[in-house]
């Protein structure tokens, strides 16, 4: 009887003990990977301006001017809490699909709603700084301008600064534009329609072109036409205009499908049609694995108080108790320090061509992932201790329970 009394304990305790360790795993699963707050807060984690300026360094070292860059940089930065925000939405809600909060993931309508949607569209074009933009893009603009108008070198600078007015005061004439294509753009993009065509007239953007070049025409006039008066000054620069706008300038913009792309519908249904298929088994997982959790929990209940029935004893209980959670903590524990020791030294050597502001914030996340993990392991050994320290101090006694 004593013999098989022993056999018992050793099979729950090596069963306690295994299980102990699978919930201690899915216990920071839970808390993490499959969390969407945990997911969110890392992700807010990531600078994302400071990330894509290092990126720009790297990547476009002789195309991007220091002035050019630090303008797209404060761009970024101030659509940053918009694009996070956006995304969060579409992480909330890919969260709830997969925790069986919704059944349908409609991840077409949910970008419709978020990252394509024309009040997104509006506040990237709210971030956008006139001057600044004006000056990223005036190499692209010069060459174009300088053989149609004859300007001195030094009329550049009123230049730029004039389009950057002009592109600051047209901002909620581009709001409306936007708004205006969104709807139309946003059903063919989801597949509602085979084509479309939104014409937008240029006429406000062609009138405020005019007024800043006509402004700069008569502050620094070609040699040939110095010491006119205005009058005959604006004739002269009517004829450069006309045969600029007739040939650069249309009096409208015309969005269609060829613009957008007659595959751009296609390329996002197939991705949506593959990232569902996708979050469809990844459900499946996420579902199996929940339930998977709680008979880790049921299971470590039943098997503790089956060794606390055979002893029927305070004393081996919390002996036998304390010397599982104590080996399941040291196992839990050493699992997350290896985890972070050894993953973090692999992460970084896959990691070496990536910035590193990623490096440092894929280390964070590392760290993170594995907090949970390895603070239930002190818990576990602080517990077995505590239960082993029980043990040594209760008093035996013929009572039984």
């Amino acid at each position: 009887m004593r013999g098989l009394k022993i056999a018992g304990l050793v099979i729950l305790s090596l069963i306690l003990f295994i299980s102990l360790i699978a919930f201690g795993l899915s216990f920071s699963l839970h808390w993490t990977v499959l969390n969407p707050d945990f997911v969110i807060a890392e992700g807010d984690k990531l600078e994302i301006a400071t990330l894509a300026s290092e990126a720009m360094s790297q990547m476009l070292p002789v195309e991007l001017s220091e002035e050019a860059l630090v303008s797209l940089t404060e761009t970024i930065t101030t659509l940053e809490s918009s694009l996070k925000d956006e995304l969060n939405t579409i992480v909330y809600s890919v969260y709830e699909y997969l925790h069986g909060e919704r059944e349908n993931l409609e991840l077409a309508n949910l970008l419709g709603l978020t990252l394509i949607s024309s009040d997104f569209i509006i506040a990237v074009i709210d971030t956008m700084d006139g001057p600044q933009l004006a000056s990223i893009f005036w190499e692209e603009f010069q060459e174009e301008i300088e053989q149609e108008f004859p300007l001195p070198e030094e009329a550049f600078p009123q230049l730029v600064a004039g389009l950057g007015e002009m592109l600051t005061d047209l901002k909620p004439w581009v709001k409306e534009q936007v708004e205006y294509a969104a709807g139309p753009i946003a059903d063919y993009l989801a597949g509602e329609v085979e084509s479309f065509s939104v014409t937008i007239s240029l006429e406000p953007l062609i009138d405020g072109l005019r007024g800043v070049l006509l402004g700069v025409f008569l502050d620094f006039p070609p040699d040939e036409l110095e010491g006119l008066p205005p009058e005959e000054l604006e004739e002269a620069f009517d004829a450069f205009w006309a045969e600029f706008t007739e040939e650069t300038l249309p009096a409208t913009f015309q969005i269609d499908e060829t613009v957008i792309g007659k595959n751009a519908p296609l390329q996002i249904a197939s991705f949506t049609a593959g990232a569902e298929t996708v979050l469809r088994q990844v459900r499946e997982y996420v579902g199996s694995f929940r339930l998977a959790y709680i008979l880790s929990i049921v299971v470590s209940a039943l098997l503790i108080a089956g060794i606390m029935l055979i002893y029927r004893n305070v004393k081996g209980s919390t002996r036998t108790l304390g010397i599982v959670f104590l080996a399941s903590g040291l196992v839990v524990l050493a699992m997350a320090l290896v985890g972070k020791n050894v993953g973090g030294e692999q992460m970084l050597r896959a990691m070496l061509a990536a910035p590193q502001q990623l490096q440092v914030w894929a280390s964070q996340v590392l760290v993170d992932l594995l907090a949970p993990l390895q603070w239930l392991g002190i818990g576990f050994i602080a517990g077995g201790i505590a239960l082993l320290v029980v043990s040594f101090v209760y008093r035996s006694s013929r009572t039984t329970y």
